[in-house]
């Protein structure tokens, strides 16, 4: 035979099993902005001039066929941040078996209940208006065995992820489960979600921050030291519902939700119920997109005592192309605590963002 035709046969033998096997997809975005923040507590106010990477992130994602119509799908996901020369930390990551009943994820990675918002946040991100700066629920869960349906008759689908309770104390019970139903058709959008027992960001830093204040009370308070007792003891029940609709160049978006320990904490904070609501809508022309949202959370501290949490956010985004765009926006939050003065903050930015 040839030389030549036996190189090309050869190669082409050794490349027939690389074809069958898709290339994993590098994908990112960057999303920086400019912030000017004007805040008044009631006894010291000022204005902070700031430059933010907002949810930046790069990751590699991919789906290989297997056999008998099953697959392995998989993403590594890192947060970036673009603002300084250092800064890595982990978002999504999973390894997961696709077949035609659904797919089965291990991994670390958003909750039922946060991804059920949908399009719902029209300022999803943003350092200082992503709207989980003001109710709970905005968590990606370590240690998760999770299961997403098929689109049941193109409209429905069921989510449910189990977080393991492997970082709690030894002979303690704190798997937690989340879980989502989802009705996606002809531009209508209806979600119904719920956590039981789901440690929460925003309310572990927000007690945290509390506790250290608390200790460095000088003279000490009765009792002190005071012993934060960890994420755990946290943990938080919530139901969410969310609505969309999108007609032409015009979408309205809505969400309610209530949350509350799971457990009495037997600290010096017994309740955080909550209740919150979100209204959205945005407006297209052409390549320019106008977009408004109204949140607003309450937490009852119980003893008479509340937090009431509510921003008003307006922007414009211009669509350089499908990847590009820039935008500026105005968000107006007040922040009002029983017994203590309001804290307004308000927030100018101009960003860009690409992806790629």
């Amino acid at each position: 035979m040839n030389r030549k035709l036996l190189a090309l046969a050869v190669t082409a033998a050794l490349a027939a099993p690389l074809a069958a096997q898709a290339a994993p997809t590098v994908y990112g975005q960057l999303n920086m902005s400019v912030d000017l923040v004007d805040w008044d507590d009631g006894t010291d106010d000022g204005q902070d001039f700031e430059v933010n990477s907002n949810s930046s992130r790069l990751g590699v994602k991919g789906e290989e066929a297997l056999t008998n119509g099953y697959s392995a799908v998989y993403k590594i996901e890192f947060g970036v941040e673009g603002d300084v020369a250092s800064g890595v930390s982990g978002r999504d990551r999973y390894l997961g078996l696709k077949g035609n009943w659904g797919t089965v994820k291990l991994g670390a990675y958003d909750s039922p209940l946060k991804t059920s918002q949908g399009m719902v946040d029209q300022f999803n991100d943003m350092t200082y208006t992503d709207m989980g700066n003001f109710v709970t629920g905005e968590n990606r869960l370590n240690n998760v065995i999770g299961y997403e349906s098929p689109k049941i008759a193109d409209v429905l689908n069921v989510n449910v992820a189990v977080q393991s309770g492997e970082d709690t104390a030894v002979g303690e019970d704190d798997d937690g489960i989340s879980v989502s139903v989802v009705f996606d058709s002809n531009g209508l959008y209806l979600a119904a979600a719920m956590d039981n027992d789901i440690v929460d960001g925003l309310t572990s830093d927000a007690v945290q921050g509390l506790y250290d204040v608390l200790n460095s009370v000088t003279p000490p308070l009765p009792g002190f030291p005071f012993i934060y007792p960890g994420d755990e003891s946290f943990a938080r029940d919530s139901v969410r519902l969310t609505a969309g609709y999108t007609m032409d160049a015009l979408q309205f978006g809505a969400m309610i939700q209530t949350s509350e320990f799971a457990s009495d904490t037997n600290s010096i904070i017994s309740d955080m119920d909550e209740e919150s609501i979100l209204l959205s809508a945005a407006y297209t022309m052409g390549k320019n997109v106008l977009k408004g949202q109204y949140v607003m959370a309450n937490y009852d501290l119980g003893a008479g005592a509340e937090i009431d949490s509510s921003a008003l956010i307006v922007g414009m985004d211009h669509n350089f192309s499908q990847m590009t765009k820039v935008y500026a926006q105005l968000g107006l939050t007040t922040t009002e605590v029983s017994g203590a003065d309001d804290l307004d903050a308000n927030v100018l930015t101009v960003g860009m963002q690409t992806k790629f």
